[in-house]
């Protein structure tokens, strides 16, 4: 009975860690990817960096930030981006990134 109980609770711990690794990992947005995707897309390098670390601190998630990050790096234009971002995720995902833009884009 003890090996089943230590076999179980070893399990438990496994999955705690891997839970709170899994959480951690999505907290945050490729900041990187979003400043080099905004720039791609012609704002001003010192604008992409603002406006990447703003929509992070104003609340926007990580899955919408990389997913609008990932379009523009592959070519789309950030309206487009926004767009097919709003429409996969809601237009809930916007409301950081207007709070943001006001702040770092003239």
């Amino acid at each position: 009975m003890l090996k089943t109980k230590m076999t179980l609770s070893s399990f438990c711990a496994v999955c705690l860690i891997s839970l709170v690794a899994a959480m951690v990992s999505g907290c945050g947005g490729d900041k990187d990817a979003m400043k080099a995707a905004l720039a791609k897309t012609g704002m001003a390098s010192d604008q992409a960096a603002c406006f990447a670390e703003k929509m992070i601190e104003e609340g926007m998630e990580a899955e919408p930030y990389n997913y609008m990050a990932a379009l523009m790096n592959n070519g789309a234009s950030e309206k487009d981006a926004v767009n097919r971002t709003r429409r996969k995720f809601t237009a809930e995902f916007k409301t950081p990134m207007d709070a943001a833009r006001k702040t770092c884009v003239q």
